[in-house]
């Protein structure tokens, strides 16, 4: 659970989670010793988990060529940890029962931070991990010095919510992932909830990759999971609601309202190049550009492990003070090159064809509502993925890994049981 809470309880770069992580680690050394030094591995060996072992291994590989040693052990530190929580949570889940109460303890936490979130949208409670607190900085953290975003803040006072992550576009990732199991949930009540308090958080944060993610998951939901017309009927009159908003909102004086408003239109001058000048979405691509053409340099092989931002830091930072990719799939391209590149496309485009044929096929109601939801949220987290600066250390999204193996796992043993 600490690993959902992530820099929500910590102090500088110390989480609660390393604390518990290395403890684990201690007793499991000493369990070792006990048993004669004999280590079970089988959940290593599992179809889902050994892509993840030969990334690992890969990217151990490629310190012989990366450009920062020290980025590089700090990048595996990163992928170590989030394969410990995505084999924590498998392990765990060795039943329906137990993956159930596993998901039943997360809900609290979940609940917990969307309570914050709202608290954070509507008032001037800020958690003190926050980058928005001024307390952040008795947790040894830096917080955002706001007199270099005059142009963002000239004419509000409005600062977006952070939940239990450091910056807005985290949360909004986190919500994202969440969404689908308030979506696919029976009871009316925790539905509407979801609905109305994700959809709201998200637009606070200002988002436009995660609000474009928010419609593909309602999308998706329609074609792909509810066709009941009373749902239909709900969700499209929220959707007309929203869009109707963001259109009364494209004049906005607030930059922030006024940038969530033209998300589309900011999609089409992307793709297009005609961006707007100190807009973020210059400096993205700028960034993804230089990271691009180190990899061509590259010949395919990749920059090695933390070597998107360690080239960027050779050539300056983007801005003045960026040199994350802020784009998860572009950097797993550009560090682990076409190897990488090629095997996590697989190892997700097979998650989530497997998800899909699980919820239509399955005869437990669990395993069919976990695998609707995981579904939604794993094809909704690719889009969403560019809103953060990189997911490589963001834990829901290993969370989420663990869960859908789990699923995977588990309906194949249901099925060799019949």
């Amino acid at each position: 659970m600490s690993s959902y809470l992530g820099i929500g309880v910590s102090y500088g770069d110390l989480y609660l989670f390393h604390i518990i992580m290395f403890s684990a680690f201690v007793v499991t050394i000493f369990q070792i010793k006990e048993k004669n030094y004999k280590l079970n591995v089988k959940v290593l060996s599992r179809s889902y988990v050994y892509p993840l072992i030969i990334m690992l291994s890969w990217y151990i590989f490629s310190l012989i060529w990366t450009p920062s040693l020290e980025m590089g052990l700090k990048y595996i530190f990163y992928i170590i940890c989030g394969i410990v929580i995505t084999i924590c949570v498998i392990s765990y889940s060795k039943n329906i029962f137990y993956l159930s109460r596993l998901f039943i303890t997360m809900s609290f936490f979940v609940f917990f931070q969307i309570f914050i979130s709202i608290l954070e949208s509507f008032s001037n409670f800020r958690m003190p991990t926050s980058s928005y607190s001024p307390y952040a900085i008795f947790l040894g953290k830096e917080p955002i010095n706001f007199s270099q975003f005059d142009n963002i803040f000239l004419y509000s006072n409005i600062r977006p919510p952070t939940g239990l992550h450091w910056n807005t576009n985290d949360l909004a990732v986190s919500m994202i992932i969440v969404l689908p199991f308030f979506l696919c949930n029976r009871n009316v009540f925790i539905k509407f909830f979801g609905i109305l308090s994700i959809t709201s958080i998200i637009i606070m944060t200002a988002s436009r990759a995660a609000f474009l993610a928010l419609i593909l998951t309602y999308t998706f939901y329609l074609f792909f999971i509810k066709k009941k017309i009373g749902t239909l009927t709900l969700i499209l009159t929220i959707s007309f609601g929203i869009f109707w908003t963001m259109f009364q909102l494209r004049e906005s004086e607030n930059p922030r309202i006024n940038e969530l408003a033209n998300s589309v239109d900011a999609l089409r001058l992307y793709l297009s190049g005609d961006i707007d000048i100190g807009g973020s979405l210059e400096w993205r691509r700028e960034l993804i550009e230089n990271g691009l053409e180190a990899f061509y340099n590259t010949y395919g092989l990749g920059l090695g492990a933390g070597g998107s931002a360690a080239n960027q830091e050779i050539i300056g930072p983007v801005a003045g003070r960026f040199t994350s990719m802020h784009n998860f799939w572009i950097e797993l391209l550009v560090e682990g090159g076409i190897i990488i590149g090629l095997l996590i496309f697989v190892w997700i485009s097979s998650m989530t064809q497997k998800l899909f044929l699980i919820m239509k096929n399955t005869s437990s109601s669990n395993l069919k509502y976990y695998s609707e939801s995981l579904f939604l949220s794993l094809t909704a987290f690719i889009p969403a993925a560019i809103a953060s600066s990189s997911t490589i250390y963001f834990f829901p999204m290993w969370i989420m890994y663990g869960f859908i193996i789990s699923v995977i796992i588990l309906d194949e043993n249901l099925i060799l049981d019949q």
